[in-house]
């Protein structure tokens, strides 16, 4: 595993692949995910060296906090854990954004319960709340940052205007935002807008701040992978199903773009899920790259992407796929 340090995180090795926990256990909505499963995948991340932990409040309504705090029992010295603030819910499990004072500081006071830690080293600003004055936001994470309870901060989905304005109130550390192979500028996910574009703006950004950027969703949800067709389907069990991106002539698109990246795959001699992950190490600023997986054999493959370095060539293929069908 390689490990990348940020002037914005000076203290802090990341793993350049980490462990996103949307689809952690039997709660998180994701077809096929299992509690006891999930453990030993986490476990098997550890052995991997795979050091940087994302979940979130939201992620299984508390199940992947509750049983990541599981997993890492003996092993919270030996890793990054980061979660997120700003997504309540209610008894319909209808979500609402509220990054205000309250909201933040009970998100976090959770969050630390679930964990079975006194501190989170990274609390990201999950999505924007233009209803809460910044001030009062940043206002709740200068206490957490005094009190300890938070190590670091970072915003997710923010827009650029939004993050500077953060950042004059509160040091940023971290950005993590919409990015893979094919979706470099997007405008949305799962039908909400995104305020922000990933590579005109963000990386930029990143780079200009010394911030660590990190990317979700990184395999487009397994289409990187290589292992679906146009004719693949996500039944009413599976999130992905929430996605337009993963249906009718979008879903088409994307894939006919996969099936002339795969050759250049084949030519590299490595899987599709490895050169998609390598391709994001090697981008500017990126930082821990976010990639969720239900069982040990997936999350080792995928921190196996960490020793893989595409070659100037290969790179070049890649853009002229990606240039060709506007990507």
């Amino acid at each position: 595993m390689r490990y990348k340090s940020f002037a914005a995180m000076p203290h802090t090795r990341l793993s350049v692949i980490g462990f996103g926990c949307w689809a952690l256990g039997e709660k998180s909505g994701w077809r096929d995910s299992d509690d006891a499963e999930s453990i030993a995948t986490v476990h098997k991340a550890l052995e991997c060296g795979v050091t940087f932990f994302d979940t979130a409040p939201v992620y299984g309504f508390n199940g992947s906090e509750t049983l990541l705090g599981k997993a890492l029992k003996g092993h919270r010295d030996s890793v990054t854990l980061a979660s997120k603030c700003g997504m309540l819910w209610d008894e319909n499990r209808t979500i609402r954004r509220d990054l205000s004072y309250a909201a933040v500081r009970g998100d976090v006071e959770g969050s630390l319960r679930r964990l079975q830690t006194d501190h989170l080293d990274l609390l990201q600003l999950h999505w924007p709340d233009h209803a809460v004055p910044l001030e009062e936001t940043a206002r709740a994470l200068h206490e957490l940052l005094a009190e300890g309870k938070i190590r670091a901060v970072g915003v997710s989905n923010f827009s650029l205007a939004d993050s500077r304005a953060m950042q004059r109130l509160v040091p940023l550390s971290t950005y993590q935002g919409l990015y893979n192979l094919l979706e470099r500028n997007p405008e949305s996910y799962h039908n909400i807008e995104l305020e922000y574009r990933t590579e005109r703006e963000i990386l930029p950004y990143c780079l200009e701040t010394g911030m660590a950027f990190l990317p979700y969703s990184p395999l487009f949800q397994g289409i990187l992978t290589g292992r679906f067709t146009a004719h693949s389907t996500f039944g009413a069990d599976d999130v992905r199903s929430a996605n337009p991106n993963l249906a009718g002539t979008a879903f088409a698109r994307y894939m006919a773009v996969c099936e002339q990246l795969k050759p250049i795959a084949v030519e590299a001699g490595i899987s599709m899920t490895h050169m998609a992950l390598a391709w994001l190490c090697q981008q500017p600023a990126v930082g821990p790259v976010i990639c969720g997986a239900h069982r040990p054999d997936q999350i080792a493959d995928n921190a196996a992407a960490a020793d893989v370095l595409l070659s100037a060539e290969t790179l070049t293929k890649i853009q002229e796929v990606l240039k060709k069908n506007a990507m």
